[in-house]
């Protein structure tokens, strides 16, 4: 029982330090304009549990003021990936498929929290223009899985966003944390797609 009641103290001691790092790591970032904008519009993420493992996860819904196949391009780029995904190092598809209903891609993930570059190999599947699935494309016993799906929205000008996610059994990761973690990776999404659609050429009268 004291080694059991040792190991959750270190656990917690753990999470809060994790924690102090973060928010430290992630204060910089508040004096981009950028990152002000993202501030005044805060992402409501709304716990959610899997029905079929009780597994824990996030969900988040969302408008973004720019044509549904911006966004979409945004979600399935690999190429300019780590440009605007917080914390991702390199993204790298590993195989495809030739209708591209399909891929299967490496991403090495840094945390502003975590020492080591993360590896994870995903599944992704495509139905285009309306739903991205992926998943770890060899499952271990860990979550890494969810899904975006996309509505067009305001005559065309717009996309409605539903995301739900799941990540556990990777790392002891606090809830905050990874709040802040999927908080931020939904944000980057909304404004490269906003900042790809500013790009579009006008027509003209």
């Amino acid at each position: 029982m004291q080694w059991e009641q040792a190991l959750g103290l270190i656990e917690r001691i753990v999470r809060l330090a994790a924690l102090v790092i973060v928010l430290v790591a992630y204060e910089p970032s508040k004096a981009s304009a950028q990152s002000a904008w993202m501030m005044t519009e805060r992402l409501d993420l709304t716990p959610v549990r899997d029905s079929r493992d009780g597994t824990r996860g996030l969900r988040a819904e969302l408008d973004i003021a720019a044509p549904i196949a911006v966004v979409w391009a945004v979600l399935v780029d690999c190429d300019t990936a780590a440009q605007h995904v917080p914390g991702m190092q390199s993204c790298k598809v590993l195989e495809q498929d030739g209708a591209g209903l399909w891929d299967i891609r490496e991403h090495r993930v840094k945390l502003p929290w975590f020492p080591l570059v993360l590896r994870n190999v995903v599944r992704s599947d495509y139905e285009p223009l309306a739903r991205l699935r992926y998943q770890k494309a060899h499952p271990d016993g860990q979550r890494l899985d969810g899904e975006w799906r996309l509505t067009s929205i305001n005559g065309g000008s717009a996309t409605h966003i539903v995301y739900v996610g799941y990540l556990t059994g990777v790392l002891p990761i606090p809830e905050l944390i990874l709040r802040a973690y999927v908080r931020d990776g939904i944000e980057a999404v909304r404004a490269e797609s906003l900042a790809r659609a500013r790009a579009l050429p006008r027509s003209i009268p």
